[in-house]
């Protein structure tokens, strides 16, 4: 998400972004429940469960209480369903890096068994929805209140100028909304918001779609009082730096206007998995 973080769910709309990385998951006939989910060093999670659901067997007892609730959803839902199968979930991504393998799972899982995705979403991560509709966004989305209100393409000049950046944490994010919805929200920070995203999306300069950024970051850091990235880390960079997500782990944004400078600096202080938008982004 590059607008719209926590104020998301309060109303405000979001700018999010669908990426190249992924999940696929294939289904294949089993006389038992199978799961086994897989990330680019091997099998990760694995579990096996009875006909009513059960967990019989895991090496994670939380997730697969997660895979139980939404398997308990989908056969209320659709109870026509043929549950014994051998489900294998493949991510061709790092999972500490936060880009979306409980969405992903979310949505494949409502494309297997035809429930709402937003069903599902709230008995197992929750959140605003953003990133399911990002899974099977084709392009960059404005989103708000469950809805995807426009796809939409940012300028080369905007884009070849961005670089995002892994911080080396992977957050929490339902503890963190947790955290959030402590605070009183007005509506005018929520319109505050909306107005930095409508500039934002509306120039083809780079020197204004940074005032929005920093912008948002401001206000942001105003609400879940947390001191903003560039001031904690890297107050002598040149341009614009944004949290993304849910701010203090995953990935960041730093504007740039060469490449290899931004990279040089980055690196430079030991954050060495860098994206341009164009690597990254669909």
């Amino acid at each position: 998400m590059l607008f719209g973080e926590y104020l998301v769910l309060n109303g405000s709309d979001c700018v999010a972004f669908p990426l190249k990385f992924g999940q696929t998951l294939s289904v294949a006939k089993s006389e038992d429940i199978v799961w086994e989910s897989y990330s680019k060093h091997g099998m990760w999670f694995s579990a096996s469960m009875s006909s009513d659901f059960t967990i019989l067997k895991t090496n994670n007892e939380e997730v697969a209480e997660i895979l139980q609730r939404l398997f308990r959803v989908i056969h209320t839902e659709q109870p026509q369903l043929d549950f014994h199968q051998h489900f294998k979930a493949e991510a061709n991504f790092e999972l500490n890096w936060g880009l979306g393998s409980s969405s992903t799972l979310i949505s494949l899982l409502s494309q297997w068994s035809g429930v709402d995705v937003r069903k599902l979403l709230d008995v197992s991560f929750g959140g605003s929805g953003y990133d399911v509709a990002c899974a099977t966004a084709t392009a960059p989305i404005l989103y708000a209140n469950g809805t995807i209100k426009k796809e939409f393409h940012l300028p080369k000049s905007i884009t070849d100028n961005m670089l995002f950046i892994y911080l080396g944490n992977k957050q929490n994010s339902r503890e963190e909304i947790k955290r959030y919805k402590k605070e009183t929200i007005t509506q005018e920070q929520v319109d505050q918001l909306n107005t930095a995203i409508e500039m934002a999306l509306q120039t083809d300069v780079i020197d204004v779609f940074e005032q929005q950024l920093d912008c948002s970051e401001e206000l942001i850091s105003s609400i879940i009082k947390t001191e903003k990235l560039k001031q904690r880390l890297f107050p002598d960079y040149s341009y614009s730096v944004k949290s993304l997500g849910a701010w203090g782990g995953d990935f960041f944004l730093a504007t740039y206007r060469d490449l290899e400078t931004a990279k040089r600096y980055f690196q430079g202080k030991g954050y060495t998995t860098l994206f341009t938008y164009q690597e990254l982004i669909k």
